[in-house]
């Protein structure tokens, strides 16, 4: 048994269930009058088994019938024109297919020959005709199709079970059960609709909730933007306005380890500028990292892409890190493409390698290896690896580590000194060139720090 349709989904309903409706009236205009002015030829005279009715009166059906269209006409044009509630069409229509149907109960009786069978038996057929597009066009909804049925089946059933002879008789029995034959199809056709717009509501409500979440999604992106704007605007005005002040405190310091206020600076406060002036520097470059990847957010970072010394730029690199590498007692080797052609911005290559030379040495252990290969593509273009000896990176941590501050905690880097910007700074330049840069495990153990630059005619026609 269907369960009972929620008053929700009823009343929600309305609005199809009268469009549903109103979508026939153009064939009930249609067909009324054409089916009452087809009486006319058997009960006009031309089969007199079938009766003779009096020609006033199939007139005055026929007429009735031509008012009926034109009365749904009008209901069909108000709604389409005026487009009312669907309550207020509901009414109306609940008015006009309670004149419908008297109107088809009236004539009807109006037609009936008391005794003769084959007169019973046809306007029999016409009244469950009738019954049955009721069935399919107005089952829809339960009141509309009583008030359909029953005003005429009602009559026609009380006209045959007061008038003589067998059919009317036989009439007489079987109308109330075709009626709640023609009532049980109807409420299983109702049923069906029920579900179909039960699924219909659930999909429009699927798509609401859909667009209300693509709306959110779009507003809170929106707001996320602002915000990063802003927060790149505050990180580059804060660096502008660090750098200003440390500048003067790695001046000062630098006069007063070197002696230059004075040859009576004590040893140990010399040793102390020197530590202020290497703390300061640092302060500084992560600084200086900050406002790189302001800019580049903000897309304010300029670069002047050239043909580059690859051996010079890779060895310039070398040379500053490899005090550190030194400490570790780790060695570095370099391995360039002779055939290369280096097409990037000089300083941008440099901060690139400094970074990612400065991960190898931070995580490889002591005495390890690292190795720098700068090798040409078939495409033109450079790739430049940077290997380490270090733990690697779990799989599922890698992309992250492109994002600024992002770090990952392994038995090498509890020890170690970062802020995370490393990477995305690498990222952010190589990305400004048009290349790419990926991170990867080596079987061997070990980590792989991969960059691609592209050649000149790839330069040429990014630019």
């Amino acid at each position: 048994m269907t369960p009972p349709t929620p008053p929700l989904i009823r009343d929600r309903a309305l609005k199809p269930l009268v469009e549903l409706v109103l979508g026939s009236l153009p064939l009930t205009m249609v067909l009324n009058p054409i089916w009452a002015a087809l009486s006319i030829i058997p009960l006009g005279g031309g089969f007199p088994s079938f009766g003779i009715v009096p020609f006033e009166i199939l007139i005055a059906v026929v007429a009735l019938h031509v008012l009926n269209s034109c009365v749904a006409g009008c209901v069909y044009l108000w709604a389409a024109r005026a487009r009312p509630t669907p309550e207020a069409i509901f009414r109306v229509l609940l008015i006009l297919q309670l004149w419908l149907s008297v109107s088809w109960g009236a004539g009807a009786l109006a037609c009936w020959e008391d005794g003769n069978t084959t007169n019973n038996t046809f306007l029999a057929l016409l009244v469950i005709g009738m019954t049955w597009a009721l069935a399919i066009t107005r089952s829809v909804h339960p009141v509309l199709f009583a008030l359909g049925v029953m005003p005429m089946m009602t009559m026609f059933w009380l006209r045959a079970t007061f008038a003589p002879g067998e059919a009317a008789g036989v009439f007489m029995i079987f109308a109330p059960v075709f009626a709640a034959y023609a009532w049980f199809l109807g409420t299983s056709a109702r049923d069906r609709v029920s579900q179909m717009l039960a699924a219909r509501f659930e999909l429009e409500d699927m798509a609401t909730a859909l667009e209300a979440a693509r709306s959110d999604a779009v507003t809170k992106t929106i707001e996320a933007e602002a915000a990063s704007a802003s927060k790149s605007a505050f990180v580059a005005n804060m660096s502008h306005e660090l750098r200003t002040p440390l500048n003067a405190i790695l001046g000062f310091a630098e006069l007063i380890q070197s002696a230059g206020v004075g040859g009576d600076v004590p040893t140990q406060y010399r040793a102390y500028a020197g530590d202020i002036r290497e703390s300061g520097a640092h302060l500084l470059s992560l600084i200086n990292d900050m406002l790189d990847i302001a800019k580049i957010e903000a897309g304010k970072m300029e670069i002047d892409r050239q043909v580059l010394d690859a051996s010079a730029s890779i060895e310039g690199a070398v040379r500053f890190i490899a005090h550190r590498a030194d400490d570790k007692r780790q060695s570095i080797e370099v391995r360039i493409d002779p055939h290369v052609r280096l097409v990037a911005d000089e300083r941008a290559f440099k901060q690139v390698l400094l970074n990612l030379l400065s991960n190898a040495v931070k995580f490889s252990p002591p005495g390890g290896k690292i190795m720098i290969s700068c090798a040409r593509q078939l495409e033109g273009g450079t790739c430049l690896t940077v290997s380490d000896d270090g733990p690697g990176i779990p799989l599922d941590k890698i992309k992250q580590l492109f994002r600024p501050f992002s770090r990952v905690d392994n038995r090498y880097d509890r020890d170690t000194n970062g802020t995370g910007l490393g990477l995305a700074l690498v990222r952010g330049l190589v990305a400004l060139h048009g290349g790419k840069v990926w991170l990867e495990n080596r079987p061997t153990g070990g980590l792989v720090a991969g960059v691609e630059f592209p050649g000149p005619s790839e330069t040429a026609q990014a630019a």
